[in-house]
Formats: C-alpha cells, structure tokens, sequence
C-alpha cells in the first residue's frame, strides 16, 4: 500500500513540476527563434524586430507555473545562442536580464485585475528600460534603449496582441 502511495505522490510531484511542458516550451521557443532567424532581414535582426524570445514565457506565464516561466525565460536565450548564435555573445546577458525581469513583471502585473490583458505590454517595456543600466554594470553592454525600443515596437504590439488573446482563451476555459 505504502508503495501505491509513493508511485502517486512521486506522480504527482513531478507533474507539479511540468517538466513536460517546460521541456515543450524550450523547444517551441527555439524552433521559433531558429525560424525567425533565417528569414533574412536587411540589417536589424528580426529577433529584435518581433522580440521571439519574449514568446514563449508569455504563454508559460499566462498557462503554467512560475518556475516554467522562469526556466524557458532564462534557458531559451543560452540554447538559441548555441544553436543559432543569436542572440550575439555581446547582448546575451542583456536578453537573460530582459527576460528575467520580463517574467518577474509580467507576474506582478497579471495579478492586477484591471491590466491582467494588456500586463506584457507594461511588462516588456519596463523590462527592455530596467535591464540596460543592468547589463551595463555587469556586462559593460553599451547600446541604446530608445532604439531598442524603436525597433521592438512591432514586437511589443505583438507581445501585447498575443497577451490579450491567451487571457481571453484562459478565462474562457
């Protein structure tokens, strides 16, 4: 009996976990940054344009568990640079930081009622603001945040578009 007992808290424990749907989310989130980066573009990467990277943790954010979010925010930028190398080595530790203070954002903002639709909207442009004076004192990063932000506008559309719908399509099930 005792061995029935452990088989399903040992089940449910790792379902708790969702590894299963982090590991999914790992992959989806390369397999998109991957597409995203071989359509060529004319000078500014596309990754940059439409914020790819910023994809997947959303949905783990608005579906799953805080630890999911945080893992595919934080892993996804390592695995893409390895198998893409994009982001560059250079702004790598600026897209952990951006995607860790996306998450963290992103969780604050969804708890207040009122905002809960548009929260990625706030979410990444705080976090693209926040993260550059950060990475500049850990990685010595120097790059512009207004054109940063300029350039990531048809991403934070997107980001804000798709935060919408996955609310919508949650609160409806």
């Amino acid at each position: 009996m005792s061995s029935i007992n452990a088989s399903v808290l040992s089940n449910s424990f790792l379902r708790n976990l969702q590894i299963v749907e982090t590991v999914i989310l790992l992959v989806g989130s390369v397999l998109f940054q991957f597409l995203i980066h071989i359509i060529p573009s004319s000078g500014t990467p596309l990754g940059a344009v439409l914020l790819a990277m910023f994809i997947a943790p959303l949905i783990a954010v608005v579906f799953f568990k805080a630890h999911t979010a945080f893992i595919v925010g934080i892993i996804s930028p390592v695995l893409n640079y390895f198998i893409t190398g994009f982001p560059r080595a250079e702004i790598l530790p600026l897209m952990t930081i951006e995607l860790f203070l996306f998450v963290s954002l992103l969780y604050l903002f969804f708890n207040i009622s009122r905002i809960k639709k548009i929260s990625a909207l706030f979410a990444v442009i705080v976090s693209i603001a926040l993260s550059f004076p950060i990475a500049s004192l850990f990685s010595g990063y120097s790059g512009s945040l207004l054109s940063s932000l300029t350039t990531a506008i048809p991403g934070i559309l997107l980001l804000t578009l798709l935060n919408y719908f996955l609310v919508r399509h949650q609160e409806k099930n």
